[in-house]
């Protein structure tokens, strides 16, 4: 049988005789977890999962710094319902373009966001009518002259309509949606399939927005769909909520925190009720799980340091560090059986198992470590949290559960007005009956 290390039987004795400073420390160090829980929280970033150097992603980093733009999203503006009154498409009403056009103006009005419809086209094209020789009506943009007041005057002698009283008012209205038609018309195939359905009742309004932090972002998004989410003021229209690519991406982040708390809470219950059944008490079952639970309300720690971010490889450690650290505790509670509940017991567990458990946790980190060398900060993030977690799961089940089982039997003792639990006697470990094992005695005669 190998010989462990002499060190090891003083230190299999600290987690006995100093349970108490073990059990603050861990209980402040864990609190402090418990209080910074928000930083599991922080947003996942695509950048943190790249590697450096790549042309396209700093390209596309310049872009979104210049153009204030990079990440677009869309809705729809959907008139299909609304009743075709006026001889042309749903989308070319004017008080359906001018519905849209109220709806992009308070979206323009969010912090860092512009929009880009079938309204943008219009506000760009110059317009102006010649009426006779001479005589112009219009200087500026096509909508710009779609909204002029003097469509809508009737006075012959309206001095700030000057030429309007050449066309009849009668022909006015038909002569506005001429050139709506004719605006809509010359955009070629490929644009009006970018900005309208093939029946021409529903568009597409396109949302820029420059790469941004996805909780900054977030908070931009949630007032955008709380503009389209009251919907248009015209009756029998309506608008989608935002979709595209930064949506998508807040929700599949909203989504992995969520199986991420989700699935650390049901990994642990489900382990705690197997192994209370393996343990055949439920007692023993919580006492083995408090030691891995404790290195996950750790993590949190680890997470405010600038470098690490919550990516698609850090979100899931929670339950890779259960199913590592459960061994741990399982093989030094299997050992605390055997040996016996007793301080020397504990401490013999320690000193043989505790030795076994730090020279598996050395060669795995060490196996894990070669992940360093790889190109992804994300998997670096990841490689370094599990190293950490795999050394810390380590230290809490080698010395926090004998912690807890002797603060259990000092505090059983003093009720009981026993002395006190803590005594190794002569290196004898007078251990439970149905663990205690037979030894073979020889009496020789004098």
């Amino acid at each position: 049988k190998r010989t462990n290390p002499s060190v090891w039987k003083n230190i299999g004795k600290l987690p006995v005789r100093g349970f108490l400073i073990l059990l603050v420390l861990t209980a402040a160090v864990t609190s402090y977890g418990i209080a910074n829980l928000d930083e599991m929280n922080k947003p996942i970033t695509g950048s943190s999962e790249a590697p450096d150097g790549i042309d396209s992603l700093n390209s596309l980093a310049e872009y979104s710094r210049q153009f204030s733009s990079g990440q677009t999203s869309l809705f729809i503006y959907d008139a299909t319902e609304r009743p075709n009154l006026n001889g042309t498409e749903n989308i070319r009403d004017l008080p359906v373009l001018d519905s849209m056009d109220e709806i992009e103006g308070a979206i323009d009005q969010v912090d860092e966001t512009a929009t880009t419809s079938i309204i943008t086209f219009l506000k760009t094209i110059p317009a102006t009518i010649t009426l006779t020789e001479g005589v112009t009506v219009g200087d500026g943009s096509l909508w710009d002259l779609l909204h002029d007041p003097c469509w809508d005057s009737e006075e012959i002698l309206d001095l700030n309509c000057p030429g309007w009283t050449l066309i009849p008012v009668s022909e006015r209205e038909a002569l506005r949606k001429d050139m709506v038609n004719v605006a809509f018309d010359t955009l070629s195939e490929e644009v009006r399939s970018m900005l309208l359905n093939e029946n021409g009742d529903k568009a597409i309004v396109y949302v820029t927005q420059p790469y941004m932090n996805l909780n900054v972002a977030g908070e931009l998004r949630d007032e955008i769909d709380g503009i389209l989410g009251e919907g248009p003021t015209l009756l029998n229209t309506r608008t989608s909520l935002l979709t595209g690519g930064l949506p998508v991406s807040l929700d599949i982040n909203d989504g992995i925190h969520d199986t991420q708390s989700k699935t650390t809470i049901i990994t642990l219950l489900v382990l705690t009720v197997l192994l209370a059944i393996v343990f055949r008490s439920p007692r023993l079952g919580i006492y083995t799980m408090i030691p891995v639970a404790v290195v996950i309300l750790w993590q949190p720690l680890l997470m405010q340091s600038g470098d690490v971010n919550v990516n698609i490889f850090t979100a899931m450690i929670g339950t890779i560090v259960f199913g590592i650290g459960v061994d741990d505790a399982i093989h030094v509670m299997h050992r605390i059986q055997e040996e016996g509940e007793s301080p020397h017991g504990m401490a013999s567990a320690i000193e043989e198992t505790g030795q076994t458990i730090f020279e598996t946790t050395i060669t795995t980190v060490s196996g894990i470590g070669a992940g360093f060398l790889a190109a992804f900060p994300g998997l670096e993030n990841f490689f370094m949290l599990m190293c950490l977690l795999i050394i810390f799961a380590f230290l809490t089940s080698s010395f926090l559960l004998p912690a807890i089982i002797t603060a259990e039997h000092v505090v059983r003792a003093k009720i009981n007005g026993h002395p006190s639990w803590i005594d190794f006697g002569d290196g004898i470990a007078v251990g439970q009956p149905d663990v205690m094992k037979s030894l073979d005695a020889i009496v020789i005669d004098d």
